[in-house]
């Protein structure tokens, strides 16, 4: 798809403002979807294959994680698009942290598995388990929120947490890509984050959490102490 026509489709989406002072998208999805179909066969299925890639909520309890890791590498290797790899990679790197805090905030050790988890980090992680930020709080800065968070059982705040670190990042990308595929995927995302937000409620969140936290271990899950809540 040519530049010209990314840019078209581009400057027929309306503004994304905010994150938290959205009350509503700024497009229905329906609608969403109808100007995506501007997009080339092979965009479209990229979009779909990335979406789904990030967004765990469609997968059900009995997902394979092994698989799913497997997966997620032959993804971010047949994109040919590093702007998009790094952004698959921060993702996943932002899951496994949060898993990995999790389970430390449980008591348990660190994986003994080699490829325990998704994105780039998991090696580094592993070897930096007595560290309070795993040795990444200069490169995510907000983990020591997450794990006070974590400690004071503070599941609303903690999904807000991530939500704006989701969305700094993907606005200091957007600021690089105004007229490529890079540009349409950033949009989207930003899309989905204002609608998990304005879906939003207290009850729902604490149950997201949980879902959350327990995709996020796999197969670690069952290790964790029965919960009293």
């Amino acid at each position: 798809m040519a530049e010209n026509a990314y840019y078209t489709l581009l400057t027929s989406l309306p503004h994304i403002d905010s994150l938290f002072n959205s009350r509503m998208t700024p497009i229905s999805r329906f609608q969403l979807d109808k100007r995506l179909s501007m997009l080339g066969t092979e965009d479209q299925r990229k979009l779909v294959v990335i979406e789904n890639l990030l967004h765990w909520d469609h997968l059900g309890d009995d997902v394979d994680e092994k698989a799913l890791i497997l997966q997620a590498d032959r993804i971010r290797s047949s994109l040919n698009n590093p702007a998009l790899v790094e952004l698959i990679n921060w993702r996943q790197d932002m899951r496994t942290i949060v898993a990995a805090l999790r389970r430390k905030h449980a008591g348990q050790s660190a994986p003994s598995e080699a490829k325990w988890s998704y994105g780039t980090r998991y090696q580094y992680i592993r070897s930096h388990w007595s560290s309070s930020t795993l040795g990444l709080g200069s490169a995510f800065p907000w983990i020591p929120k997450v794990s006070e968070c974590l400690r004071n059982g503070e599941c609303v705040a903690l999904e807000k947490i991530l939500l704006q670190a989701t969305w700094d990042h993907l606005s200091h990308m957007s600021m690089k890509h105004t007229s490529d595929f890079a540009a349409v995927v950033i949009y989207v995302l930003r899309w989905n984050l204002v609608a998990r937000w304005t879906a939003y409620d207290t009850e729902r969140a604490r149950i997201r959490f949980r879902d959350l936290v327990e995709k996020s271990l796999g197969a670690f899950k069952d290790q964790l102490p029965a919960s009293h809540n």
